[in-house]
């Protein structure tokens, strides 16, 4: 599919890729992992073609059709379906050729003629083969698993922010056919319900993808090969991200156990060549050793890992067991009614995750428990000595661009707060030594963000209410993040379309929609499944919360439907509970064969194996080289086979449960 040989690009003087090879496979899901800064945007410019390379060869096979997702769309007042059919150009232009075809037989008066007539028959053909039938249906069945309701695909793209128009740009993307799809990011601007459903949508998918996300479990879930940006190079890891975590740890220990015997060699020898160069006896020898070292070719050290973020958030203050109380709380927008006389109750040290897709009016409720949106009626009533502290992306934008860190810090903090006290919580959010006196207006968004959390914290608040807190943040500044949560003794209310943190905050979930808060009993997962089994339908909030007359978080659910779904669960285990083993020990075995291929791979880039008369040695490493070749072709197959085994049976399973 796609091969990428030997390629140089320099920016200047800065060089991201030095010799840098990989190769993708049809069919196949990649994550691109790396540094922020190391080169993967660049690269999806390099394979598209936007970029030139300096030196190297970038080759796709046949006739690829590339599909990129795009970061604007032009202005349209084109529906959103029409909108999206054209993610698909040959779809477009030949429905566009057809409608002048048919309209010059109508034209035509007597016998049309023949090239015309062909020509339709050509074009219907086609049309046939692309599917051209159907493309209304598949294109709406995308917009509403990304969110859209059926009233929003007549809607003109125009009467859209945004965020929404990025989710068109996803959905033209999907749509497109593309034999390799080249995605930055697609999870931003998503809710977490949409995000389950790209999951299950690129999981399913036939075609090849390469991804880049900051999104630590939507790779481990959507990808089976990761490729790393490492040191310029790209370096192919078979397995999901975890798996990549493990093989780069080993092999950078490996490297740098070669790299030490190499340096202990190299020592020898120029030791051996320094003490018998004056002598005559020895010239040959010298000669000899002289010529062996110019040839070794030097084992590359992984660069130094940097420092494991760790973020420390400050032990809130004392406050009354219940934290929050809201009462008769009813709130519309014109003819959109998001609540209506909503009763909620929140103890002191809940953590909350909120579900429901964007619109429903998660992000207003944390406004109206500020005080920054005011309800149409009820009350807010904050316990004793409670403090909130809001996180939402305009927090970001009220930063003053002309403080420094510290001085932004302090503006925050109490009254008589120390210079030492603010560096400590500063640290504590990856900031230190002369960082701090880093002005606001050259932060990166990232920065920006664990500013405003810092901020937040400063300020003494016991009740956070954090909307979207990981949008900007990379994948390490995130897992503190989520470490640091995991372990505050505060109360928290948390917004976010990032699974795996909402799945290890929060200790309980509370559903928004129809004009309700409800509380889900069950696991987070239980809910992402409900709501791509209804793909179609509004969303699984509407068929929780219609169940009761009150809005207050009450637990609802069938005993017998429960007992059935942990039934079907637990086939679906036994059921794969063999290739998920062989699929374990595979990786296993896959990940040791690579490494017996990289070391004999190296031992016979050393010349002298070459050179020796005796071929014996050369004769078994080729051997090997085969043998470890066919295996991780065959192991590769194998693997593939068990995991589309695997996805079958959970396809089932979930057929099952949306029949109950």
């Amino acid at each position: 599919m796609l091969t990428v040989d030997k390629i140089d690009k320099y920016f200047g003087h800065h060089c991201l890729f030095h010799e840098a090879s990989l190769v993708v496979h049809p069919g196949e899901k990649v994550g691109l992992v790396g540094a922020n800064g190391s080169g993967k945007t660049t690269l999806f410019r390099l394979i598209e073609g936007k970029q030139e390379i300096d030196s190297g060869e970038i080759t796709l096979i046949g006739n690829c059709r590339i599909g990129l997702l795009r970061q604007e769309l032009e202005e349209s007042h084109r529906p959103l379906l029409l909108e999206t059919l054209e993610g698909d150009p040959e779809l477009s232009q030949l429905r566009r050729e057809r409608a002048t075809l048919q309209h010059t037989l109508e034209q035509t008066e007597g016998t049309p003629p023949t090239s015309v007539t062909d020509r339709l028959g050509e074009v219907d053909h086609r049309l046939e083969e692309i599917d051209a039938f159907s493309a209304e249906s598949r294109a709406g069945s995308i917009l509403l698993g990304l969110g859209f309701s059926k009233e929003d695909l007549a809607r003109p793209l125009s009467a859209f922010s945004g965020g929404w128009r990025m989710r068109v740009a996803l959905a033209q993307l999907l749509f497109s056919r593309a034999d390799l799809m080249l995605m930055d990011e697609p999870t931003n601007h998503l809710d977490l319900e949409s995000v389950a459903w790209l999951e299950k949508h690129l999981t399913r998918m036939a075609g090849t993808l390469i991804v880049i996300s900051h999104d630590r479990g939507f790779l481990n879930r959507v990808t089976r090969l990761t490729v790393a940006l490492e040191n310029r190079e790209l370096i192919r890891y078979v397995g999901s991200y975890d798996s990549y975590e493990k093989q780069r740890e080993e092999r950078r220990r490996l490297l740098v156990k070669s790299a030490e015997k190499q340096d202990q060699e190299i020592e020898q020898i120029e030791q051996f060549i320094n003490r018998f160069r004056a002598q005559a006896t020895k010239a040959k020898q010298v000669q000899s050793r002289v010529k062996h070292l110019e040839k070794i070719v030097r084992v590359k050290r992984p660069p130094a890992e940097p420092a494991t973020p760790v973020i420390r958030l400050p032990t809130p203050p004392p406050c009354a067991q219940e934290v929050l109380a809201l009462k008769g709380i009813s709130k519309r927008f014109d003819d959109n009614i998001l609540f209506d006389n909503l009763h909620l109750k929140l103890e002191k040290g809940k953590k909350v995750g909120l579900l429901g897709p964007n619109g429903v009016g998660k992000s207003s409720l944390l406004k109206i428990i500020t005080g920054e949106l005011s309800a149409d009626a009820g009350e807010v009533i904050p316990g004793d000595r409670v403090k909130v502290a809001h996180f939402a992306q305009h927090t970001l934008a009220s930063l003053n661009p002309e403080h420094t860190l510290l001085e932004s810090a302090e503006t925050s903090a109490p009254s008589g707060f120390k210079e030492g006290q603010l560096r400590t919580v500063l640290g504590g959010f990856l900031f230190s030594g002369d960082a701090v006196f880093k002005s606001v207006s050259v932060l990166s968004g990232g920065e920006k963000a664990r500013l405003a959390l810092a901020r937040l914290l400063l300020s003494g608040a016991n009740f956070l209410l954090l909307d979207e807190p990981t949008n900007h943040l990379d994948m390490g500044a995130r897992a503190a993040l989520q470490k640091a949560l995991e372990s505050y003794k505060g109360t928290l209310i948390i917004i976010t379309h990032d699974r795996d943190l909402m799945e290890q905050v929060c200790d309980q979930f509370w559903i928004v929609g129809n004009q309700k808060v409800t509380l889900w009993e069950s696991d987070l997962s239980h809910y992402l499944e409900q709501v791509t089994l209804q793909e179609g339908e509004d969303n699984v909030a509407k068929s929780v919360t219609e169940g009761g007359e009150s809005s207050t978080p009450v637990k609802r659910g069938n005993k017998e439907m429960r007992q059935e779904t942990a039934r079907i669960r637990q086939q679906f285990q036994q059921a794969t509970r063999t290739a998920k083993k062989r699929i374990a020990q595979l990786e296993k075995e896959i990940q040791k064969a690579e490494k017996d291929l990289q070391l004999v791979e190296e031992r016979l880039a050393h010349p002298e194996i070459h050179a020796n008369p005796d071929k014996n040695e050369l004769k078994s490493l080729v051997s090997q080289s085969g043998k470890l070749h066919a295996f991780l072709a065959s192991g590769m197959t194998e693997w593939e086979a068990l995991s589309l085994e695997i996805e079958n049976h959970e396809e089932a399973a979930n057929q099952a449960m949306a029949e109950l």
